[in-house]
């Protein structure tokens, strides 16, 4: 006995949207050269959690911000709404799946998200696990920290999670943040580093013996927005 089947559109975003095509591709051509990795299964899984429960919900929001934020007639209430779903999708796709999805890479970078003294602390351990990796990327944590991130997750916290307890002249000042051109920015900035750590740690993880490594193709180098960012090499000797 055959059974009625009912398809649903599971999502109406694709890959011709830049974060979807690239955080794909990784997932699935760059994730599959890791020959070593005993969870890729449990990693990839958590990636796409990443996408679907933070990036992807963010970006709804912002494409409709996109097209109603000069509209008179759309309600400022609504607007405001929409800015906070960017916001709070963002920092639970950060803060949240994307740590996790990290940590069963084998990376634990919960310092990145606490207060300085624990930053410190934290980042000495985490280059002492991981030789391999350059303090280069505690500089780019640290101007992370310093620059978007701090500013999303202040206007998360204390302008929209916990905005009644908050100092009201601060919440004045972080609710300027509150606007399609800053959430556009906060938006770029957060799914790319994803990107940039999930590439870091792959690099880390490749074995030697395999004479293989990632480069960045040369489409990327001449078009940022090119749908693919890296690809898998071997190396020549000789």
């Amino acid at each position: 006995m055959q059974e009625n089947i009912s398809l649903k559109l599971f999502s109406d975003i694709g890959m011709g949207e830049i974060f979807m095509s690239r955080l794909f591709d990784f997932n699935t051509r760059i994730l599959n050269g890791l020959f070593d990795t005993t969870n890729g299964k449990e990693i990839k899984d958590a990636i796409f959690v990443i996408i679907f429960d933070g990036l992807e919900p963010a970006f709804r929001s912002l494409r409709v911000l996109r097209t109603e934020w000069t509209d008179m007639k759309i309600p400022e209430k609504k607007k405001k709404q929409d800015i906070e779903n960017v916001y709070s999708y963002l920092t639970l796709a950060f803060k949240d799946r994307f740590q996790k999805a990290a940590k069963l890479m084998g990376y634990d970078i919960g310092f990145l998200s606490q207060n300085d003294s624990k930053f410190e602390v934290g980042y000495k351990k985490f280059l002492e696990l991981h030789p391999k990796i350059s303090p280069e990327l505690i500089e780019i944590m640290r101007n992370d920290r310093n620059g978007w991130l701090s500013l999303m997750t202040q206007v998360r916290n204390q302008a929209i999670e916990h905005a009644a307890d908050s100092e009201p002249t601060l919440k004045k000042e972080l609710e300027q943040n509150m606007t399609l051109e800053i959430a556009e920015a906060i938006f770029d900035n957060c799914w790319r580093a994803i990107e940039d750590y999930l590439i870091v740690f792959v690099i880390d993880k490749i074995n030697p013996i395999y004479g293989h490594t990632i480069l960045e193709l040369p489409e990327y180098r001449q078009d940022k927005n090119y749908p693919q960012r890296f690809g898998w090499y071997f190396k020549l000797y000789g």
